[in-house]
């Protein structure tokens, strides 16, 4: 069985993406239900990713996350190296910062200095752009670790965020409405640890460039009164600049 097995992961990760059929016809002495628990058997070994009616090789994925990723992280370059450099001038040495997910967050981390931070996060990429520097300690929340985005969620990573002391939360949003005054996001399972992490959080701060404004997401996690700083771009409009620093906020 190990032997067949073996085989199959090979055939699939040559092809990127087969079909049961294909797979039907180059192993012609197994049988369907055969074919189907050995996808299954591998995809608990993750070792492979069943979709409907076949299986995807895990490099292929993993290639395509890292190119959409790549396509995310240089969409407004300019904006988030902007939103970047204003907050990290607002970050003290030493401090204990949990530092969100997603490509402007990536930026912050990119250009965090080299200083005694202790470091909190759940995204794998902001872990491991930190840990590259020589003075931050960083720790990497456990959790179930999402495919699409490489986060860890889940009621083990709230767990996580109950035990621990936050002095710094830097935030991002996937939208703003500005009617309403709140910050949203594409999954549920994002939203409860952001909510978690703004709770146990002695400072708030929502990096947010223009294009975010009034884009709609389906999972509402923050209002204005939740934050302290927002650190925003030069596309950022004005008048609504204007209304969240009447409000008591800090807007950089």
């Amino acid at each position: 069985m190990k032997d067949r097995l073996l085989r199959i992961k090979e055939f699939i990760d040559k092809k990127g993406k087969v079909s049961l059929h294909e797979l039907e016809a180059e192993f012609k002495e197994v049988s369907s239900m055969t074919l189907r628990r050995d996808l299954t058997k591998l995809e608990e070994e993750n070792a492979i990713l069943k979709i409907p009616g076949g299986a995807l090789s895990v490099d292929t994925v993993l290639r395509a996350k890292e190119a959409d990723f790549a396509e995310r992280i240089v969409y407004n370059a300019q904006e988030k190296l902007e939103i970047a450099s204003k907050a990290v001038s607002i970050i003290e040495p030493s401090s204990c910062i949990f530092i969100d997910g997603g490509s402007t967050a990536t930026y912050f981390a990119r250009a965090l200095p080299d200083e005694n931070f202790y470091v909190l996060t759940n995204a794998l990429v902001v872990a491991e752009t930190v840990i590259r520097k020589e003075k931050p300690k960083v720790a990497l929340l456990g959790g179930d670790l999402r495919r699409n985005d490489f986060l860890t969620v889940g009621s083990t990573c709230l767990d996580f965020i109950d035990k621990i002391n936050i002095q710094i939360a830097v935030m991002t949003a996937t939208g703003f409405n500005k009617d309403s005054g709140s910050f949203t996001c594409g999954m549920q399972t994002e939203a409860d640890i952001k909510r978690k992490v703004i709770e146990k959080a002695d400072t708030v701060i929502m990096l947010l460039d223009g294009s975010k404004v009034n884009k709609k997401t389906p999972y509402s996690f923050a209002k204005l009164d939740d934050i302290d700083i927002m650190v925003v771009d030069k596309s950022f409009p004005e008048d609504l600049k204007k209304s969240i620093e009447e409000k008591g906020i800090k807007v950089y």
